[in-house]
């Protein structure tokens, strides 16, 4: 299993060095959801569709480039219970990863008209600002977007620290933590520990609409235990989207 899913991440970061930009082209706000259409340098234009309602929530992804049409993904959470769909094929997350799941997921990572898709995310979260912490259907868009920018940072050499994360640490922050986030009492060992728990893809980026701040929080910290533990990202938790959507230890729904 190891070995398939290096070749799986491999073949995804290979194949997607450096990712177009891309733009907000449409958004519309329902009463219980909302429809955003990003459109990319590489001409693939996402529909996101977002629906939280009592007890369930659905994000579904789709995607049109020259007249064709592409189903990417789907999540649904129902209850205790959530589901993904990968081209047609719809898998729970507390099963058992598959032959069929991996190579539906390795499809998909090696799509090239699914490469700008972890762009498009970040536009959405940057621009308009969705609160994740108050919309499953939002967290999950959030969690996925960070589980496939996280290698794109890495490959592309990006060093730069997000100072904005340091604004919440140390002795005396200058922010304080919302919801039920926690500062680190040292801001250098957060740093050394590559800034784990603080929602994002390490000490490059913080995703402040994810929960609210730059501190560390529980539901950051168990996602980064998946992909920044032993197997890094090549932990099938991590990498099937599983660890990033549901914590499959404690078999619950992430939130902050």
């Amino acid at each position: 299993m190891k070995f398939i899913l290096l070749t799986i991440l491999v073949s995804f970061i290979v194949a997607n060095p450096i990712a177009p930009s891309c733009q907000i082209s449409r958004h519309v706000a329902t009463e219980d959801g909302r429809s955003i259409e990003v459109t990319c340098e590489d001409d693939m234009k996402y529909n996101i569709n977002l629906q939280d309602k009592e007890e369930e929530s659905t994000l579904e992804v789709t995607g049109d480039k020259a007249g064709e049409n592409f189903n990417f993904l789907k999540i649904e959470h129902r209850g205790n219970d959530m589901y993904i769909t990968l081209q047609g094929t719809t898998f729970s997350v507390k099963d058992e990863n598959s032959v069929e799941e991996t190579a539906k997921l390795e499809e998909l990572l090696k799509n090239p008209d699914f490469s700008s898709f972890s762009t498009a995310v970040q536009q959405v979260h940057d621009k308009l600002k969705l609160p994740g912490w108050e919309s499953p259907s939002v967290l999950f868009l959030y969690r996925i977007g960070m589980s496939l920018h996280h290698p794109l940072l890495s490959l592309q050499g990006i060093e730069v620290l997000d100072t904005d994360i340091l604004d919440y640490h140390g002795p005396s922050p200058r922010k304080q933590c919302q919801l039920n986030g926690w500062k680190a009492d040292s801001a250098e060992q957060l740093i050394r520990e590559d800034c784990t728990g603080t929602c994002g893809p390490t000490c490059k980026m913080c995703w402040q609409w994810v929960c609210g701040d730059c501190c560390i929080h529980t539901g950051c910290l168990r996602h980064d235990g998946f992909c920044r533990g032993r197997y890094g990202p090549l932990h099938k938790d991590c990498i099937s989207l599983r660890g990033v959507l549901w914590d499959t230890i404690t078999d619950t729904q992430y939130d902050c």
